[in-house]
């Protein structure tokens, strides 16, 4: 049986526009603190797809949780 070919519904430069922007204001400016609703909003993404993101950020090394839902820039270590 022959796979339908399955069409990109999001855009995808915009989607990754939004989010460097939302890094690079998160890495520039040690004082903002993100929470999931701040993310969901700034971006314009549901819940669960606001807390995914953090997640990834997260574990990429770019975020880490000050308080129980509260996420800041991660310092590099000296």
């Amino acid at each position: 049986m022959a796979r339908m070919a399955r069409t990109e519904r999001r855009n995808l430069p915009e989607r990754s526009a939004k989010l460097q922007r939302v890094v690079n204001l998160v890495l520039d400016n040690p004082s903002v603190a993100l929470r999931v609703e701040t993310l969901e909003a700034w971006l314009n993404v549901q819940f669960d797809a606001a807390q995914r993101i953090l997640s990834r950020m997260v574990s990429a090394g770019l975020l880490r949780e000050v308080q129980r839902g509260m996420f800041v820039g991660a310092r590099p270590s000296c």
